[in-house]
């Protein structure tokens, strides 16, 4: 009966290139995958998109709820227990200025 022997080098090579293999197999090559801190804060929406309300949540976890018909917003403002919520339009905030 006829052994096999293998050194060190060898084998640690071989680890090397079915590892290697096995993390290029697992990662998907059709979509590209995003930066963990570069993903963008409003997700794009279709052009056809005619939704009347839209929520967006911002980093610093405030949620804006927008009413795209008639400009009206609301704003979450953090505090402790239950979130307060403030009604904004978007005609008078940019008349103020």
């Amino acid at each position: 009966m006829k052994t096999i022997t293998i050194d060190l080098k060898s084998f640690c090579l071989g680890l090397l290139v079915m590892g290697a293999g096995l993390l290029m197999a697992n990662k998907p090559a059709g979509q590209p995958q995003p930066e963990p801190g570069k993903q963008p804060l409003v997700q794009p929406q279709p052009s056809g998109d005619t939704r009347r309300f839209q929520a967006y949540v911002a980093k610093d976890s405030r949620t804006i709820i927008i009413d795209t018909q008639t400009g009206r917003f609301l704003l979450e403002r953090p505090s402790i227990g239950l979130p307060t919520w403030q009604s904004y339009d978007f005609e008078q905030l940019h008349q103020r200025k």
